[in-house]
């Protein structure tokens, strides 16, 4: 398995053409229809014969303090969408108990409880109360799992984990940790570039991202003897790329991972925060699942 991490400062052409392209999941609802509005709104470019849209929203839970802004954002490609927006608030979860989006929130859930100190935990861990549903409109599909699943790990631990950073990213969640592959991803950045992030998280590059460091990780998900879970996913290697791009502030981090621990250990080196190294560090004695 190989993992990219790629600096760059902004990709304005992205973003400066008309039209679009993408691929699953959507994001569904109407913002203009539920009262929702973009902080930005602009043109989507054209990158192929069939138009996409695409959103970067902030994540925040049904009931918060709207002043309370959270640091991360989801995000989704809009199937025929000619726009690329940013909503910094969103519409309250309409969706059943079994829509993608749902499951992979309480998927989230379980393993945010699970990366924290047993002090932190919910005492409902195997269900996702109240209080922690998302605000997710009546968006489907289940890309949005890794960002959750760090949103719930900054709930449930005190203070900020990420200080002011502001991290956007996509990537369905397993329920070991494991980051799956999504689809348009290229719509996708140019969506979370419009919301100024520090980092932006994906499982796969973005072919119009340049300045590319490779982080080697091993192709198989199961250690083999004599191997750490950190160590076969080569989370130090991550942790200190987050170093380095905290030498570089005002440029997007653009970084591929392949599991949640990877991310973990990325904002770890980026923040040097204890709350946030401590998480990482527990996440690497999660086990890994055999499929």
């Amino acid at each position: 398995m190989r993992s990219l991490l790629v600096s760059f400062a902004t990709v304005v052409t992205l973003i400066a053409a008309d039209g679009l392209a993408g691929g699953v999941p959507t994001a569904s609802a109407d913002p203009s229809r539920v009262g929702v509005v973009p902080t930005v709104d602009v043109p989507a470019p054209q990158l192929s014969e069939t138009r996409r849209g695409a959103q970067a929203t902030r994540i925040e839970r049904d009931g918060s303090d709207p002043d309370e802004l959270s640091a991360w954002y989801r995000l989704a490609f809009i199937e025929r969408g000619t726009r690329l927006r940013v909503f910094e608030h969103y519409a309250a979860t309409v969706r059943g108990p079994g829509d993608d989006m749902v499951i992979s929130e309480r998927t989230a859930w379980i393993l945010a409880n699970k990366a924290v100190e047993p002090d932190h935990r919910s005492t409902v861990s195997d269900r996702l109360p109240a209080w922690a549903w998302f605000r997710t409109g009546n968006d489907t599909g289940p890309s949005a799992g890794l960002m959750f699943t760090l949103a719930y790990i900054d709930q449930l631990t005190p203070g900020a984990l990420v200080g002011d950073l502001r991290v956007a990213g996509t990537g369905s969640i397993g329920k070991d940790g494991v980051v799956l592959p999504v689809s348009n991803v290229e719509i996708k950045v140019a969506a979370a570039l419009l919301a100024e992030p520090d980092v932006i998280f994906s499982p796969r590059p973005s072919k119009f991202v340049e300045n590319t460091t490779v982080i080697e990780s091993e192709h198989t998900r199961i250690p083999a003897d004599g191997y750490t879970i950190g160590e076969w996913l080569n989370v130090p290697s991550y942790e200190q790329a987050g170093r380095d791009a905290a030498n570089r502030p005002g440029t997007t981090a653009f970084v591929v991972v392949h599991d949640f621990r990877q991310a973990l250990a990325f904002l770890c080196g980026r923040t040097s925060n204890e709350t946030t190294c401590a998480a990482a560090n527990r996440s690497i004695t999660i086990p890994i699942e055999v499929s």
